[in-house]
């Protein structure tokens, strides 16, 4: 959403905003890919006597129903990630992003950040993703900033809560304008843009 370009914005925006990520159509979704009545059934009678335990039995059956269930989180955030891709996938939002400047986004490895969906929307909105070396969070370039940040904010009084986040605000903008901090950080890192 920082493009400078209202078309590219208004675009993502309605990808993001897209009535297919409501819950409810989600759930229609999900219902569609459903088995039917007559199926689950089957599936229920197989497993009921499939093993040898009670215990194992009604386990099977259990994961059945969460699996066949329309309200399944698991399946409706699945389902959500697929549906956001399909609408950033398009042609134009693609060709707008291309044209602007690209955006570097440096991660730490974190489970969700390499995920595919991630990956993709990445790649659609053009953004280059930087990871870091996995259990390295000193090689992150904002942790120099909190820190610079920790040291200000400890040795400063302040009165209100409104004070202290102005105070951060101000000290975070402040820094992340000093182009030292991330040359440093770029140099350290061997990373050319």
């Amino acid at each position: 959403m920082n493009s400078e370009n209202e078309e590219c914005c208004k675009l993502i925006n309605e990808a993001i905003n897209h009535p297919n990520l409501s819950e409810k159509n989600i759930k229609k979704e999900i219902s569609k890919n459903l088995s039917s009545e007559y199926d689950l059934i089957n599936k229920i009678n197989d497993k009921l006597y499939d093993d040898n335990s009670k215990e194992k039995s009604i386990n099977s059956i259990r994961r059945i129903c969460n699996k066949e269930d329309p309200n399944n989180k698991a399946k409706i955030e699945r389902r959500t990630r697929i549906n956001i891709n399909k609408n950033l996938e398009n042609p134009k939002i693609k060709e707008l992003t291309n044209k602007e400047k690209r955006i570097n986004i440096v991660l730490d490895n974190a489970r969700i950040q390499t995920a595919k969906m991630i990956e993709k929307a990445a790649e659609i909105l053009n953004i280059n993703l930087i990871f870091l070396r996995p259990y390295c969070p000193d090689l992150s370039p904002i942790e120099d900033v909190w820190r610079v940040i920790k040291k200000t904010t400890y040795k400063t009084k302040y009165n209100s809560a409104n004070e202290l986040i102005n105070l951060f605000k101000d000290k975070y903008y402040e820094i992340i304008e000093s182009k030292s901090f991330y040359e440093n950080w770029l140099d350290q890192n061997d990373i050319n843009f």
